[in-house]
């Protein structure tokens, strides 16, 4: 079987154990749990798509448990203003490459998409953890590259943002030679 098609957590795990990949991609080995940071997590999804959309969100705000109302009110504060600058929300993307002379693909959704002037902004909403190196996170890599080729600009910069917290990381764009390089590094292993 030919894998041709990475997303940021495939390329984590890839870089991190290859037969730990070859066991959940390729002969699909592993079983997904759902924990109650994942539900938190799809809830605050929907809830800040369907509210940048502009839609009644009130029968959605009846699942949310009273900690996460608090939540949800802080974020809904933040978003107000910005609400009309964002331009999409859970935005599939498939970017398109080449390594030795064979095809791969970079898959992905992002967040929301945030336009102010010139400058884009990827928003990454977190219910758990900032990553440990935002910088160097290979979510923050692949994102940047995909929207740097999607968007054809390199003012762009990757935000994480805690829906609990309401603290943000933001990491500019620096160099696509340099993301395409660490990303096809982890590749190779495979290939």
């Amino acid at each position: 079987m030919i894998i041709d098609t990475f997303s940021a957590n495939s390329l984590k795990l890839l870089d991190k154990s290859i037969e730990e990949f070859k066991n959940k991609y390729i002969d699909n080995l592993s079983i997904y749990q759902k924990n109650d940071r994942a539900t938190l997590g799809e809830k605050f999804h929907s809830l800040i798509c369907f509210y940048i959309k502009g839609f009644n969100i009130e029968k959605l705000l009846l699942d949310l448990e009273e900690n996460e109302l608090v939540y949800w009110k802080n974020l809904e504060e933040f978003l107000k203003t910005k609400k009309d600058n964002f331009i999409k929300t859970e935005y599939p993307f498939l970017v398109k490459n080449v390594l030795n002379d064979k095809p791969y693909y970079l898959t992905g959704r992002f967040d929301a998409i945030y336009k102010e002037k010139d400058e884009i902004t990827i928003y990454d909403w977190k219910t758990l953890n900032f990553p440990k190196n935002p910088e160097d996170d290979l979510q923050t890599v692949v994102y940047l590259y995909c929207a740097s080729i999607i968007f054809n600009t390199n003012k762009i910069k990757m935000r994480y943002l805690s829906i609990e917290k309401m603290n943000h990381y933001d990491i500019y764009f620096k160099d696509l030679k340099e993301y395409q390089e660490k990303i096809e590094e982890i590749i190779k292993k495979i290939l």
